[in-house]
């Protein structure tokens, strides 16, 4: 029986945490009656509820709830600040309070609404953004910069998106508009692979290098870095197969080598743009990992001795690890034939470092988003 009521008592109280933990605990913030009464104390507010909050002007007083219609603004301490409007708001005209997400000449406000969030602009007038008024929204606040109006059609109804077009709009900035994105790339690479002395016990010509001509080809994401203009992460994944061959001859050895490599490449790549014109300048380098799939090697060799030559045939004694890490940086240009379409070619050098080799790559890339 105890342990009956034991469980049933821990239940209600998991339930009243989870309740209150949906609400913002009480922080130390102020409320604004009319444009000028300003009073610092305590607040607690239920984005649920964005109709109404919670006030204390101290601990010992009591608490107190106000309605967006009887305040002008609310805010925490941390600048996170609410301001009262009238809105529709599941299908009612009420007084709401509306999250500030970016101020300034324009504002941009946030509610939680009936089909997700819904956003406001307010400049002269109070406009709530819909799919089918924004770009007409977005082209009257970008009236004077063609370098805004080229790249409208990017800006998505998002908060991240429309947060980085206002703080850009309000401080006068050009940065080039950033936008999530995949699509296809292809990849011709001059891949080099440098074999140390010890790599395997039958190579008798010290350090040597061999070139492979090879093509892979994949799949990208690009994520914007929403806090930080004119960057973004590139996320990449493609396959490739490397062929290296090579003869190395002396008077008393020759080594016929040949070494084939089925890859997957990984990387992710911080990418930097210099400006956000239809053709776009960057520069970019991260971390890739490269896996070996498939590997097989074979040495052929003939020893010459005297007047005589004996033939050895070797297969599988140089093995690469499965897993490559390695660095690679890049330069190139992006290019919108499209307002939401681009294709990118890139020049990039890579470099992948293990204990008894190392494997250099230069490749020249094509990008294109679906």
């Amino acid at each position: 029986m105890n342990s009956k009521i034991s469980c049933f008592t821990l239940s209600l109280l998991f339930v009243l945490l989870l309740g209150w933990s949906s609400s913002r605990a009480q922080s130390r913030g102020y409320i604004v009656q009319g444009d000028t009464v300003y009073t610092d104390g305590y607040i607690q507010f239920d984005p649920r509820k964005p109709f109404q909050v919670e006030y204390q002007k101290s601990k010992k007083n009591p608490l107190e709830t106000y309605t967006a219609g009887d305040l002008t603004e609310f805010g925490y301490s941390d600048s996170t600040k609410f301001v009262a409007r009238k809105v529709t708001y599941f299908g009612e005209m009420r007084h709401v309070f509306l999250k500030t997400i970016t101020g300034g000449e324009l504002n941009l406000y946030a509610i939680r609404g009936e089909n997700g969030k819904q956003y406001y602009f307010e400049k002269n007038d109070f406009t709530q953004l819909t799919k089918e008024n924004l770009q007409s929204n977005l082209r009257q606040h970008a009236a004077n910069s063609t370098f805004w109006q080229r790249q409208l059609p990017r800006v998505r109804l998002s908060e991240q998106s429309l947060r980085y077009y206002t703080r850009n709009i309000n401080k006068g900035r050009n940065a080039r508009m950033s936008m999530f994105s995949f699509g296809g790339t292809a990849s011709f690479n001059r891949s080099s692979i440098q074999i140390k002395t010890d790599a395997f016990p039958e190579n008798g010509f010290g350090d040597y290098s061999i070139t492979s001509e090879n093509v892979e080809v994949g799949a990208f994401v690009e994520a914007p870095v929403w806090d930080f203009n004119n960057l973004s992460i590139i996320s990449q994944l493609s396959y490739g197969k490397m062929d290296f061959a090579a003869a190395l001859t002396s008077t008393s050895l020759d080594q016929h080598m040949k070494l084939t490599l089925d890859f997957l490449r990984l990387s992710v790549i911080p990418r930097y743009y210099f400006n956000g014109n239809k053709v776009s300048f960057y520069a970019e380098g991260g971390a890739e990992l490269l896996y070996a799939v498939e590997q097989s090697n074979k040495v052929l060799e003939a020893k010459h001795k005297s007047n005589t030559t004996s033939l050895h045939e070797y297969e599988d004694i140089f093995r690469l690890q499965k897993a490559n890490f390695g660095v690679m940086a890049g330069a190139g240009l992006q290019y919108f034939y499209l307002p939401k379409n681009y294709v990118s070619l890139g020049l990039s050098t890579g470099h992948v470092f293990a204990e008894d080799y190392s494997i250099n790559n230069l490749s020249t890339t094509i990008r294109f988003n679906l």
